[in-house]
């Protein structure tokens, strides 16, 4: 995992790799490469394939026991439990959630994303926003909708990080990769693309001219937008909770 060598007189260097190997287990836990149940890989295997010593990954798995993320059981190997209330990941919570529940919370986080990216942005900021909406622009056609999603998450990712607040930002990216899919069908509705280049496109502009409430007054414009194309998910979404549970 950190091909970095330690040197015996910095003891001090050793915990970020054990945060590193935190990290990636609580990561394959929240994604489900490590399901609830599920045995990890013995001691040596995960040591070889992190490229770790043994006192680095018992220390990971010791505060992941802590956690009550796994279970350690001597003699017979570690199994990945039901995270207790309030320690779940919140990648594997997000994983849960409702779609509804999921476009009130990006409504929230756009509109202060944009708010504060309009008061602290530089010009690495507005570059990237400019490039992102070039980008955006060039894929607008239907054939192109991987791409144009591609650059669509890279706009208002732009806009998150134009914060300068890391965790605001993290944040975003939490929701942005877990909800991927729900963020393509809120984009398939003939016409709504074209209308909301020209909505980033002011957007973009009132960022550039440090106007937070034009910047937000827009980008609740543009969601307001996608609303009636997120009603008709939420719908869908609770006729198959309703049928399922029959």
């Amino acid at each position: 995992m950190d091909s970095t060598q330690h040197s015996p007189s910095a003891p001090v260097r050793r915990q970020p790799l054990v945060d590193q190997v935190l990290s990636y287990l609580q990561q394959q836990i929240a994604n489900g490469s490590f399901p609830v149940g599920s045995k990890l890989p013995t001691e040596p295997e995960l040591m070889a394939q992190l490229a770790v010593g043994r006192s680095t990954l018992r220390e990971a798995m010791r505060v992941l026991s802590h956690m009550g993320l796994v279970d350690v059981r001597a003699g017979d190997g570690t199994y990945v439990c039901t995270p207790p209330p309030g320690a779940e990941p919140l990648g594997q919570r997000l994983q849960r959630a409702k779609v509804f529940e999921v476009f009130e919370v990006r409504h929230t986080l756009e509109l202060e994303c944009v708010r504060l990216a309009a008061q602290r942005r530089d010009e690495q900021d507005l570059a990237r926003l400019q490039e992102a909406l070039q980008k955006r622009r060039a894929f607008l056609a239907p054939e192109h909708e991987q791409a144009f999603i591609d650059a669509d998450l890279t706009f208002h990712i732009a806009i998150a990080d134009a914060t300068k607040n890391a965790v605001l930002a993290d944040l975003y990216r939490a929701f942005v990769d877990v909800h991927r899919e729900a963020w393509m069908q809120a984009n398939k509705v003939p016409g709504l693309n074209e209308q909301g280049q020209i909505l980033h496109e002011k957007i973009a502009e009132a960022i550039a001219q440090q106007d937070p409430q034009r910047a937000q007054h827009l980008m609740a414009k543009m969601l307001g937008a996608s609303t009636d194309r997120f009603q008709e998910i939420v719908e869908n979404e609770q006729s198959k909770d309703i049928h399922s549970s029959k």
